[in-house]
């Protein structure tokens, strides 16, 4: 089959070749997060509505034009970004395409998943890769409460999960999308986390569930986390405590049901999918894999460099910080919700 996709050029610094310092740069290295400082917020914490009494915390910035002078006015769209594995609301792709996207004129909405930033405590459960419902209570809550204008915005884990939340039935609440390393085949990308050549990734990650399970920030049965405690891989983890929490039977099972490529053919919205074929977690195989051209209404980008959610490159006029993601995600909404046509008209 003919390839149904680009690969581009990715520029990293010289600094930043490996694939393993694109991934991990940003989080031993944090950029300053401004948006809590520098600029209006409000701290939101939501019930979940699915009788555990859960709740999440999600960080709302709105528009800049909307409470001071700003050189670009409030373009009507809001984006509403989630985490990936481990990560909260303030991590490093989160805080700079956040920061970006307010200075272009778009209002934010930061998602804590489960158990995760500033939610943690607030719920006994924790979060998985295809938890439609808890994406669903935030987009109908942004929709109702502050814009019917959204643009969905997974990175990683929640990468996938937005592929799946869109795919699987009509969501008019949406209008376009972004998906940034997305493990569109969760079991693939399992057995590579589980590998020799993701160790160290396996390891951070079970090290971060087991000391929340450890602290109680994930309440199960006694029985059930001194089954967990004992995983020493990824999916023994999921097959011991996520799969089960979750109503599947097993690993297999919540893999199988979870994985975006069953569902991206059915997604009607317009969006992005990027990811990098040296990413250290995720093979490029299931990307690979998608007759794109069956989807034309998805972008979809591979890099031969950029990693894991990294894609830093060399500062340009273009793109001054660097962030070669940011650049690429805010060109891509801007050219869909008409920004390009208007200054032409001007």
């Amino acid at each position: 089959m003919e390839r149904s996709f680009e690969i581009k050029d990715f520029q990293s610094p010289n600094f930043l070749h490996n694939k393993h310092s694109q991934t991990i740069f940003s989080s031993f290295f944090p950029p300053k997060n401004h948006l809590k400082t520098e600029y209006l917020f409000e701290d939101i914490y939501l019930d979940l509505y699915d009788k555990t009494d859960d709740i999440i915390c999600l960080h709302h910035n709105p528009p800049l034009s909307t409470y001071k002078k700003a050189p670009i006015s409030f373009n009507g769209y809001y984006l509403i970004l989630i985490h990936g594995m481990e990560g909260s609301a303030d991590s490093h792709y989160m805080v700079t395409l956040g920061e970006s996207a307010l200075k272009s004129g778009y209002g934010i909405i930061r998602m804590n998943q489960r158990g995760c930033g500033q939610g943690e405590g607030l719920s006994s459960g924790i979060y998985n890769a295809g938890n439609s419902p808890d994406i669903d209570r935030v987009v109908k809550y942004v929709f109702d409460n502050i814009s019917k204008n959204i643009i969905l915005c997974g990175f990683s884990l929640s990468g996938n999960s937005i592929l799946k939340y869109l795919g699987e039935k009509s969501r008019y609440h949406v209008k376009y999308f972004s998906s940034v390393s997305p493990p569109m085949d969760l079991k693939n990308a399992c057995d590579h986390i589980d590998s020799i050549k993701g160790k160290f990734y396996k390891d951070f990650f079970l090290y971060s569930f087991k000391d929340k399970l450890k602290r109680n920030i994930i309440k199960v049965s006694q029985q059930r986390k001194e089954e967990a405690l004992t995983a020493e891989s990824m999916f023994d983890f999921d097959d011991y405590l996520t799969a089960p929490l979750f109503g599947y039977k097993s690993a297999i099972e919540y893999y199988s049901i979870c994985s975006a490529l069953n569902y991206i053919y059915d997604i009607k919205q317009e969006g992005i999918v990027i990811h990098a074929i040296d990413d250290p977690l995720i093979p490029p195989t299931a990307f690979k894999s998608i007759d794109w051209e069956r989807i034309s209404n998805i972008l979809p980008i591979l890099t031969k460099g950029g990693g894991h959610v990294g894609f830093l490159t060399k500062k340009t006029h273009d793109i001054p910080d660097g962030r070669w993601l940011n650049h690429v995600l805010l060109h891509f909404f801007a050219s869909r919700i008409g920004i390009y046509k208007k200054i032409k008209e001007q």
